[in-house]
């Protein structure tokens, strides 16, 4: 953890000797001809770019780690030009030669690319040397991980891991409370499944509960909801379970961008807010404002909040319309919306068509209900169609905004809408975040989905 911490660091010190390197190659340190204080504001732009997307990329922190790390120094490169050539444009400045900021875009890349390999065999030889290793439980049998080719001194120089072990010998736990019993008495920070228990999925969800990591070796957790990232560990497939909460800094740093922006967002729109208010306390009889019961993080039940759209009996209504009309009934089980659903006032099918209507769960942001960005707020009635997924999507705050709300929102069946839970849980970084609210503004413009 400690190396991990000086990255941004090691990051930093490969960009200036990189900035170095490209002022010794094209002007071989002959600076008079240059605006050396710009070049300098130049590289601090840069390096703060960089360095913040590659933060926002998962790269320093173990829990969000992106697999192809090449990649996103590339990206990384890729983002800080284009800002800085952005600013340079704006403040009308030529001055940072071009082929200055490709000798640097260069060395930039190749000394990252190198910081990267070179940590990894540090922390390899460490590990090999008995250093940082984690205490690990084994859930399973000694004799299927010897028959997976692995051992104790393996698993100790390939992923730092070492088992507990008594009077010489390897703790084993051949179920989930066997393992909660190992873990309640040891010290283990991550447990490795050898074998396909009967309550793997149980195991899995203890370990994440306990903030435990949790490795298996290929076939033991195929068929769970969670994501996992390929170690190979002497030629031997390991996968890596990652947790699906959102911890540590990260955590910290989206909860104050939920309440910074969700802050702005109220004060801003404050006078369209107090406007809806009125005309909807105007046009229909009832509350201003709909609760509705759904689920959130950890399955605790929370009211999210809307400005009212329907009519103030639409729940009795409801049973009235299903059992008339069975095609219906048919229509609201699939997706619990109906498409022209005539409970609907007029002036709630306008606050729906433009997303107004959602406006006050900026307040459930506030109040940390909701997430700006996350998953689906899901009613209890909807964990049948989410299937295993739903304990996955459950450890999540749910958001107000998602790859749901851009990709289509109503119009997608349950399967998709899975999918791109999933699909935002598995993959998520801050950055991902960023760029789905950039992307919200434009699909509520466009309607897509919206009843």
């Amino acid at each position: 953890m400690r190396r991990r911490s000086l990255r941004p660091l090691l990051d930093a010190l490969c960009l200036l000797a990189a900035f170095l390197l490209a002022l010794l190659v094209r002007f071989r340190f002959e600076t008079s001809t240059i605006d050396v204080q710009w070049y300098w504001v130049s590289l601090g732009l840069f390096a703060g770019v960089d360095i913040g997307y590659l933060y926002l990329r998962g790269m320093y922190d173990n829990g969000h780690v992106t697999a192809d790390r090449t990649a996103v120094v590339v990206d990384g490169l890729v983002y800080a030009t284009f800002l800085y050539l952005l600013v340079a444009y704006l403040v009308k400045n030529t001055l940072f030669s071009r082929l200055t900021l490709v000798y640097f875009l260069v060395l930039s890349f190749v000394l990252q690319v190198a910081l990267e390999r070179v940590m990894v065999a540090v922390r390899r030889r460490r590990y090999a040397r008995g250093i940082d290793l984690v205490p690990a439980a084994l859930a399973g049998s000694v004799d299927d991980l010897a028959a997976a080719g692995l051992d104790a001194l393996s698993l100790q120089r390939g992923l730092g891991m070492r088992l507990l072990q008594t009077e010489g010998r390897v703790v084993t736990a051949g179920s989930s409370s066997e393992l909660e019993v190992l873990l309640d008495v040891g010290t283990a920070r991550a447990v490795l499944l050898a074998s396909p228990l009967p309550d793997t999925s149980q195991i899995v969800e203890l370990c994440l509960r306990r903030y435990v990591t949790v490795y298996a070796l290929g076939g033991t957790v195929h068929t769970l909801p969670y994501p996992s990232d390929v170690l190979f560990v002497d030629h031997t497939p390991v996968l890596r379970v990652r947790d699906l909460l959102v911890a540590g800094v990260g955590a910290r740093v989206k909860r104050l961008m939920d309440v910074v922006l969700a802050g702005l967002g109220v004060v801003i729109l404050s006078p369209l807010l107090l406007v809806l208010a009125v005309l909807v306390k105007l046009t229909s009889r009832g509350p201003v404002l709909f609760g509705h019961r759904r689920l959130g993080e950890g399955g605790r039940p929370i009211w999210v909040f809307k400005f009212r759209s329907m009519m103030v009996d639409a729940e009795a209504r409801l049973q009235v319309l299903l059992t008339a009309d069975p095609s219906l009934r048919t229509e609201y089980e699939a997706t619990y919306k109906l498409r022209n659903d005539p409970r609907v006032t007029r002036l709630g099918r306008w606050l729906r068509r433009t997303s107004l209507d959602e406006l006050p769960q900026l307040l459930n942001v506030l109040h940390g209900d909701l997430s700006l960005v996350g998953p689906r707020p899901i009613v209890a009635d909807e964990i049948a169609k989410y299937g295993p997924a739903s304990a996955a999507i459950l450890r999540v705050r749910p958001g107000v905004t998602g790859l749901w709300q851009i990709s289509g929102r109503s119009d997608l069946d349950y399967a998709e809408r899975v999918r791109l839970d999933m699909d935002y849980i598995t993959h998520w970084s801050l950055w991902l975040d960023l760029r789905i609210l950039a992307a919200t503004i434009p699909a509520v413009l466009r309607r897509k989905g919206a009843r």
